[in-house]
């Protein structure tokens, strides 16, 4: 049987977990694009990164220990804020740290620590915050990269895959 849930994001159907593959999509609750897994209402065309649908409503973040990170349905537009990892705005839902002013998408604090990129496959890649430095591959300054110490290389989380900002970062599924 398929898996579907209700979310209060979308009161007027259930949404189904759904998996596109490669087609991509723009997810309702935080704005981003994704691809692969979603919670669809085909009826609404509405849609759901897997983790915005199921993310809980606070988050601990590895690089932002000190403080809880809280869910926050929008953003307003008098308030307009970036995600602090990827550097995009935030159009949705998102955690936050009061105190901090931290913001991250929910897809974004799933960003694994350690990572692979094709654009430097020789080392692991680590996510690491510190002086800004030039991406190595869009050549923009960075402050939150994926960074290879012994090669120097710096890539920020949205480059890692060696994409443009039109195609979305598919994280890794837990199974």
């Amino acid at each position: 049987m398929p898996k579907q849930i209700l979310h209060n994001a979308h009161s007027q159907h259930p949404l189904l977990l759904v998996d596109t593959h490669s087609t991509s999509f723009r997810c309702n609750g935080c704005g981003c694009q994704g691809v692969g897994f979603r919670y669809r209402c085909q009826t609404c065309n509405f849609d759901l990164h897997e983790h915005c649908a199921t993310c809980p409503p606070t988050a601990s973040f590895a690089f932002h220990g000190q403080h809880t990170l809280e869910l926050e349905p929008a953003v307003f537009p008098e308030d307009p804020r970036s995600c602090d990892l990827c550097g995009t705005s935030i159009n949705g839902m998102h955690y936050r740290c009061r105190p901090c002013g931290f913001d991250v998408h929910p897809v974004c604090s799933q960003l694994p620590v350690y990572a692979v990129s094709p654009l430097h496959p020789a080392h692991l890649v680590t996510l690491t915050v510190a002086a800004p430095r030039k991406c190595t591959h869009c050549g923009a300054n960075c402050l939150w990269r994926y960074r290879c110490n012994p090669c120097g290389i710096n890539l920020h989380p949205k480059c890692l895959l060696g994409r443009t900002d039109d195609t979305p970062l598919k994280i890794p599924r837990d199974n």
